[in-house]
């Protein structure tokens, strides 16, 4: 699903008179016939030449046509993929009812509850406060998560980076130096161990090459051992289905709360 992802991210960024917006708005509202168009009938869709439409699509960061038809096609496939939105999330509330679901995310809640491992929390205040760069980054759910906690931190007058395009944001995480703290916002943890958006999945070395301190915060407890992190924050789920969304925010809170305890402290000093 990685065209949708950067569609909608060019859709969000740019002017609704240029052009890539008028080519993305209208993949977007095609977007379940694009893996069985050729570039032409796409080009004729969007009334535009096939040029501006190899250009647009070298733009969203593909190689090639086949690249952005390969990412373009959704399948349901709980085997490569099981947390995704559609298949977990959808597929249970279709056969469950409201409350079923509403219990669960309060059994979560409950583990984040005694779960949640203050001391790291802790940690990340600290280094909120100790680092001159900061990012948080995510992709598809995980990205309004990061995109939250950095509105919560400016309301403390601290201001990160998050950037939409996952092409930035992998640019960023390679160059940082010892001087950035990334914090990745990735539930299944996929977002450190590999390329997501390609098939068949490529692994991810970014990570090996960034001197960054990397922060996950996470549903999969095995990122706990991984060797390309520094601080893995674990949240627990009691079912398969994703409830990260609302742990994220829980999160989230837990660490802004902190950080701002800390800054009033040093101006209470």
């Amino acid at each position: 699903m990685g065209t949708l992802v950067r569609l909608l991210t060019i859709l969000n960024n740019a002017k609704d008179s240029s052009t890539h917006y008028h080519i993305a708005e209208i993949l977007l509202k095609n977007f379940a016939r694009l893996e069985n168009m050729t570039i032409v009938e796409i080009a004729e869709l969007c009334f535009v030449s096939k040029s501006t439409i190899s250009k647009f699509i070298r733009y969203m960061g593909y190689e090639d046509f086949a690249e952005f038809k390969t990412s373009a096609a959704y399948r349901s496939d709980c085997q490569s993929n099981r947390l995704n939105y559609n298949d977990n999330i959808l597929g249970y509330m279709k056969s469950h009812t409201k409350e079923e679901y509403i219990d669960l995310i309060i059994r979560d809640l409950e583990l984040a509850k005694s779960g949640i491992d203050m001391k790291k929390i802790n940690e990340v205040a600290g280094d909120l406060m100790r680092y001159e760069k900061i990012a948080a980054f995510g992709i598809m759910y995980s990205e309004s998560a990061a995109l939250d906690f950095q509105m919560k931190l400016a309301y403390s007058g601290k201001y990160i980076i998050s950037y939409l395009d996952e092409e930035e944001q992998y640019s960023f995480i390679k160059k940082a130096e010892e001087d950035t703290l990334i914090i990745i916002f990735s539930n299944s943890g996929d977002y450190i161990k590999k390329y997501q958006f390609v098939k068949p999945y490529i692994h991810k070395n970014i990570f090996r090459q960034t001197k960054a301190k990397v922060v996950i915060i996470t549903g999969n407890k095995e990122m706990e051992k991984y060797p390309d992190i520094d601080l893995c924050i674990c949240l627990e789920h009691s079912s398969e289905v994703q409830t990260h969304q609302v742990l994220f925010q829980v999160t989230t809170d837990l660490i802004a709360s902190n950080y701002r305890k800390r800054i009033e402290e040093i101006k209470m000093v």
